[in-house]
């Protein structure tokens, strides 16, 4: 999710103590042989459950109590609501992704998933998002004046996913209804959803294409083929750089980056896995790099700078956190398990994991950055 315009990014204790542990860590690295952090990695990818289990354990802990603006101290209010917005959806692709790969824990984690969606279509939580638009998305669905392109995409692949595990459950409808809305507001409004009023970015609108595939998947329909087909052809010819096949964040023409394209390789894996790998590709291609075995993504090409912001996270010597952390999402959907392994390598080292019991965390991602990781590192392969 993006910010509006007008929202200022802050200097919040979250991201400060990022920055630390950015800077700890790279230190660190000078020592500590990317072996040894990059061991993990092969827990996320074969069929062993263990190390995702400890991660669900801890993602279930943080869900069940409350989220308020302590959690998330970016002193913005739309900013706060966007993260606590990111954990719950995040953290349950994470469950839903963690089903299917492992059936037998389909009832655990549909349970997991419901309480998540409940979160997010409760008022306190779309608070960010009625206040930013003046009208509240869900009450307003059969409304196309305005476009909720973000609150809605994003909730509604979660929506999806949940009905590919569970056809016929509680929020079967709902997502019907969403998905409604969203195509007629696609159609209408030249395949490009606003995020918010005049904010338009396409990554947000993966997440839409994305949840609008993955419904007729759950159905098994084609209802929308034509739409999503259309959407695809859109994004690759408008909203890529032609030099290197990067995604705009913004439109119209905003610069080319990592974050952004790495977390729409993610979402378009759900829609259309040839766009999906080309956008892999062109991100490693463009901006991968290691150091000592230790792998991570730029957040802008070579040759061209930028400030970090609330989409990028901490940068370090052009490296961008946020980038990093999507793209093992990438990665892992399209099996290239060396790309996820180095990868892994850097995020275990900057993320410090510590175990507690049978919960796993990562001590410098605070809640988002925690549910985001499980999204990534649960993205699923193929699809039922």
């Amino acid at each position: 999710m993006k910010r509006a315009p007008g929202a200022k990014p802050s200097a919040a204790p979250d991201f400060l103590r990022s920055l630390c542990c950015v800077a700890a860590a790279a230190v660190t690295a000078w020592v500590v042989p990317s072996r040894l952090c990059a061991r993990e990695a092969g827990a996320w990818l074969g069929p062993a459950e263990d190390q995702p289990l400890k991660l669900e354990r801890a993602l279930a802990e943080i869900i069940e109590r409350p989220l308020g603006d302590e959690n998330y101290p970016t002193g913005s209010k739309l900013l706060d609501g966007e993260w606590r917005f990111a954990t719950y959806m995040m953290a349950g692709m994470g469950f839903g992704q963690l089903a299917l790969e492992h059936p037998e824990l389909r009832a655990r984690e549909l349970a997991l998933m419901e309480k998540c969606i409940a979160k997010l279509i409760s008022a306190p939580v779309r608070k960010f998002d009625s206040d930013a638009w003046g009208h509240d998305a869900l009450d307003h669905l059969d409304d196309d004046s305005r476009a909720h392109g973000s609150y809605l995409g994003y909730l509604n692949l979660l929506l999806s996913l949940d009905r590919l595990l569970d056809p016929s459950g509680r929020y079967a409808e709902l997502n019907e209804r969403v998905t409604g809305a969203l195509a007629r507001r696609l159609e209408s409004d030249g395949l490009l959803l606003a995020s918010y009023p005049g904010a338009y970015f396409p990554v947000d609108n993966a997440a839409v294409i994305g949840s609008i595939a993955l419904r007729d998947r759950a159905v098994g329909r084609a209802d929308h083929a034509a739409l999503v087909a259309r959407f695809c052809r859109r994004l690759d010819e408008k909203w890529r750089d032609r030099k290197s096949g990067l995604l705009h964040q913004t439109e119209p023409r905003g610069a080319a980056r990592g974050s952004g394209t790495a977390l729409a390789s993610y979402f378009l894996s759900f829609a259309d896995r040839r766009l999906s790998s080309d956008l892999e590709i062109a991100t490693v291609r463009n901006l991968y790099g290691e150091v000592m075995g230790f792998g991570a993504i730029r957040e802008y090409p070579r040759g061209r700078s930028g400030k970090g912001d609330i989409d990028s996270g901490p940068i370090l010597a052009g490296f961008g956190v946020s980038a990093t952390g999507f793209a093992l999402g990438a990665a892992r959907a399209h099996g290239d398990d060396r790309l996820f392994t180095r990868l892994y390598a850097t995020v275990h080292l900057f993320g410090a994991p510590v175990e507690r019991g049978n919960s796993l965390r990562y001590t410098s991602g605070g809640t988002v950055g925690n549910a985001i990781l499980f999204a990534m590192l649960t993205a699923p392969r193929s699809l039922p």
